[in-house]
């Protein structure tokens, strides 16, 4: 790397660090790129050549630490075996993720949602999770594809309707486990008919 790319990085990251801390402590809606830019000591134009637009900005800090949070879970995830199980465990480390960051999250799902953005894919990966694990125990791929779309259903209902409160807790689980019930049921029926 060049010292003008290592320079260049450098810039790029202080903006996020002082971005962070900005947005978390002031609110997003209530800080404005010139104070970014002033207390990063650059100038606005230099913001906006890192950054196209507060946006890009919040979801560069925002997918930084998602990152790092499903990392953190991942390992936890790799030992659920029933698809109600592995949409909890997955939706309980989002959701304290959601939680944590609520401003972040509000705007980067909204655009996400719009443009078919990051979490259409998230969301795409725990279907394929769901229905793999229905699948193992012998429901058809048809049945099985059915109740993943039903669950990841429940799952953005119960997110959208906690997220504007930021309580995505304990609570938010539950009713997911409680939504979910009649499909956990069939994951069992079709369990034990794979043992028995």
């Amino acid at each position: 790397m060049s010292l003008r790319q290592q320079q260049k990085q450098q810039t790029r990251s202080k903006i996020k660090a002082i971005a962070k801390q900005a947005f978390l402590s002031q609110g997003i809606a209530a800080t404005s790129t010139r104070y970014l830019s002033q207390q990063a000591g650059i100038a606005v134009g230099t913001l906006f050549v890192h950054f196209p637009d507060k946006l890009a900005l919040v979801k560069d800090i925002f997918f930084d630490e998602m990152d790092a949070a499903l990392r953190a879970g991942a390992q936890a995830q790799s030992t659920c075996i029933s698809p109600i199980d592995y949409l909890t465990q997955m939706a309980q480390v989002l959701f304290s993720f959601y939680d944590e960051y609520a401003e972040f999250t509000r705007e980067v799902l909204l655009d996400s949602v719009v443009t078919g953005g990051f979490h259409t894919k998230q969301i795409s990966v725990i279907t394929d999770g769901i229905v793999k694990r229905f699948l193992q125990v012998g429901v058809d791929d048809k049945t099985a594809h059915i109740f993943a779309q039903n669950m990841v259903a429940n799952y953005w209902f119960v997110l959208l309707e906690s997220l504007p409160k930021g309580q995505l807790g304990q609570a938010a689980l539950d009713r997911i486990t409680s939504l979910n019930l009649p499909f956990q049921v069939s994951y069992q029926n079709a369990a034990r008919k794979v043992a028995g």
